[in-house]
């Protein structure tokens, strides 16, 4: 959820909808009453109501136009296609006609009033209340929402407190960091000799039957981390397979909610079929001269001489990356400008899309402070974008050509592939754009660590 909020400049809007019958009452779509979100949106200020009037020449105009395009396709008995007579077209689609004429007069005066008063719009522009009466002028309002007024606090005088501990390095210890890095490279065995126990990654032969109606799903390959909650989205099913060994045959039932993150099982009782097919766990491997040499080390000293300066690398790294994490909320807690509700959904969606497990939760409470939970994670990242944006805009900062190319080669060279193959990946302007916003973030970070003061406490 770290990605910089974009403003839009144009935006479309549905069609007003509005009755051009015979009857010469203006239409006036009033809103319905506003919901409490509704409310606590227009209360942030970011809200704003564009009017739009047109004459009866401009809305006329726009009519004879559609009639036209409808001419030139539509096919009326009578008629040879292409030889309509406007007046005729008019006269038989006149609603959708005025339905999309008075549509294309609005688009075109929000989006000149858009561009006049110079607004970063971030919504959709929604259409509040219209007024139309054949032959007359048009009346409409326009509801949209726009980016906030960005100051900066002063960064000198800004001071983040953080607990010491935090930033605490641990010192080097040799055992404890060969225990650690033999555990991160623990290998995978077949289990042959014992039953399925906690730790270890079963794979099944896997299809579910749906008892409402009795269809049976394919049968697919499940991978199941013994001792995971959830693992393969099914509950409970340790207990189903602790104690079982290869080539057992398993038949159970589970009650699935409405708001299981499979929406196959969701609100469904499933019976599941599963045969084991395989069993693994994971082993430690011991510190010999035969796995060394596996991992690219001719001797037990280099390889220890490279771990000690990795720790260190890494505690370093570890240690800035809570200074800026630190900064980053402590900055955005100031701040107290309003954070667009649109760009704040965007954020959330945005997120669950990559990971939809984030909005799972076990029932309507738990569910709803989640989401109140991802609302002050999207607000707090989104409002930090845009104070980044704004050092980007006070300090002049601006990536060039050199810088790039010095990226460039850095990725090149930590990846392993040749620098032709990444200026290639690189060339289209969408990803080299991505690559120099990058950058210029990089540039307002430091501009930030170097700025601000850190207080352990």
């Amino acid at each position: 959820m770290d990605k910089e909020p974009k403003a839009k400049t144009e935006e479309s809007i549905a069609s007003p909808a509005v009755d051009s019958g015979n009857d010469k009452e203006p239409v006036n779509e009033k809103p319905d009453k506003k919901t409490a979100d509704e409310k606590s949106r227009e209360d942030s200020g970011l809200w704003i109501e564009l009017d739009i009037e047109a004459s009866s020449e401009d809305v006329t105009r726009r009519i004879d136009a559609q009639a036209e395009q409808y001419a030139a396709k539509a096919r009326i008995p009578g008629f040879r296609q292409g030889k309509v007579p406007a007046d005729v077209v008019k006269k038989r689609y006149r609603k959708l006609i005025t339905d999309e004429a008075l549509t294309e007069v609005i688009e075109s005066f929000v989006s000149d009033r858009i561009r006049k008063d110079k607004l970063q719009v971030v919504s959709r522009p929604e259409l509040k209340d219209v007024q139309y009466e054949d032959g007359g002028d048009l009346k409409a309002s326009i509801r949209v929402e726009v980016m906030p007024e960005v100051t900066l606090p002063d960064l000198d005088a800004f001071t983040v407190t953080i607990p010491a501990e935090e930033l605490k390095i641990k010192p080097f210890v040799q055992d404890e960091q060969i225990d650690h890095f033999l555990e991160h490279n623990r290998r995978r065995v077949a289990v042959k000799d014992r039953p399925v126990a906690e730790g270890d990654t079963v794979v099944l032969k896997h299809q579910v039957m749906n008892l409402d109606n009795r269809r049976m799903s394919p049968r697919k390959p499940l991978h199941i981390h013994v001792g995971e909650e959830g693992s393969g989205g099914i509950p409970d099913i340790d207990k189903e397979l602790i104690g079982r060994n290869t080539g057992d045959e398993l038949i159970f039932r589970r009650k699935y909610p409405e708001d299981h993150p499979r929406n196959a099982w969701a609100g469904k009782e499933m019976e599941h079929h599963a045969v084991i097919e395989a069993v693994h766990t994971q082993v430690k491997p011991e510190l010999t001269e035969e796995f060394l040499k596996s991992i690219g080390f001719d001797s037990r000293e280099k390889f220890l001489e490279r771990m000690k300066e990795e720790y260190e690398n890494q505690s370093d790294k570890a240690r800035q990356d809570r200074i800026m994490s630190a900064i980053a909320e402590q900055l955005s807690d100031a701040a107290d400008f309003p954070v667009p509700d649109t760009l704040v959904h965007q954020e959330i969606m945005q997120a669950v899309k990559q990971n939809p497990g984030l909005m799972y939760a076990p029932d309507e409470s738990g569910k709803e402070q989640r989401i109140a939970e991802l609302e002050a994670m999207a607000a707090r990242n989104i409002r930090f974008s845009l104070l980044l944006e704004a050092v980007k805009t006070e300090f002049k900062i601006k990536a060039d050509a050199e810088e790039l190319e010095k990226k460039l080669k850095e990725m090149s060279e930590s990846a392993g592939v040749p620098l032709k193959e990444v200026r290639k990946y690189y060339a289209p302007a969408e990803r080299r754009n991505q690559l120099m916003d990058s950058l210029e973030r990089d540039k307002a970070l430091e501009i930030l660590r170097e700025k601000v003061k850190i207080k352990e406490v």
